[in-house]
């Protein structure tokens, strides 16, 4: 059975991209069959993270018809399959998010885990997603507007009987001039899953358009990641 696993964020650019794509690899090494959706119709960046420019099978094309299931899934070197979605404004004003169901219903049973990068905020998109994934994981910059932003997505995520399984708190600075790592976990009220350090081993593995998990894999960081999959795999199995 399939475990769809989103993603969320109550802002932009806190690392939720990052976050998917690095415990994907990390379940890929424990051999868990893995496929990475990207959700965020908006401003997608998953494919552009591993250098796909413009990929020609997307979500987007799926949901018009034009590409099958098939034609949108790309099975990646470090081992997990990726569908992606457009970055083209043409492509995003041509898409139908609430169709975003008819995608979720094809990767039933075609992996271990769904994992979805969803788009931060609260709007239709982000809506649609919830609908169609088992539980989230929330990613939050130790800072109070990332933390209070991300607040709002975990109450909808509740609203909507979504399991909570806990936060990444990234980019973090070994708790000078930030929230530590207790204050995050108290006023979102759920466990910190990873504490990942703003690392340089991360913009390197951007410019090379690779996992860190998988260019890395005894780094720290990728550690950290490591410990979500851990966690993920064990509450497959409970």
């Amino acid at each position: 059975m399939t475990k769809f696993i989103a993603f969320v964020s109550g802002k932009g650019g806190v690392g939720k991209t990052t976050s998917t794509l690095n415990v994907g690899q990390a379940l890929s090494d424990l051999g868990k069959k893995v496929i990475l959706l990207d959700a965020n119709l908006v401003t997608p960046n998953l494919a552009l993270h591993l250098g796909m420019i413009n990929p020609e099978g997307t979500v987007n094309k799926f949901l018009r018809k034009e590409k099958s299931f098939h034609e949108v899934l790309y099975k990646h070197d470090c081992g997990f399959s990726l569908i992606p979605s457009s970055p083209s404004l043409d492509e995003f004003l041509n898409t139908k998010p609430e169709k975003l169901s008819k995608i979720f219903g094809h990767l039933e049973d075609t992996a271990d885990f769904v994992l979805v990068d969803a788009p931060s905020g609260l709007g239709h998109v982000f809506n649609e997603v919830l609908k169609n994934t088992d539980e989230i994981i929330a990613v939050v910059n130790p800072n109070l507007s990332s933390v209070m932003d991300a607040l709002k997505t975990i109450k909808m995520a509740e609203a909507n009987n979504k399991i909570v399984a806990g936060l990444i708190m990234n980019m973090s600075n070994k708790g000078r001039h930030e929230l530590k790592q207790q204050e995050v976990a108290d006023i979102l009220n759920y466990p910190i899953l990873a504490n990942i350090r703003q690392d340089n081993k991360a913009r390197k593995s951007l410019h090379q358009n690779l996992p860190l998990a998988y260019l890395y894999p005894r780094s720290r960081t990728a550690k950290e990641f490591q410990k979500v999959a851990s966690y993920l795999s064990l509450e497959e199995t409970a």
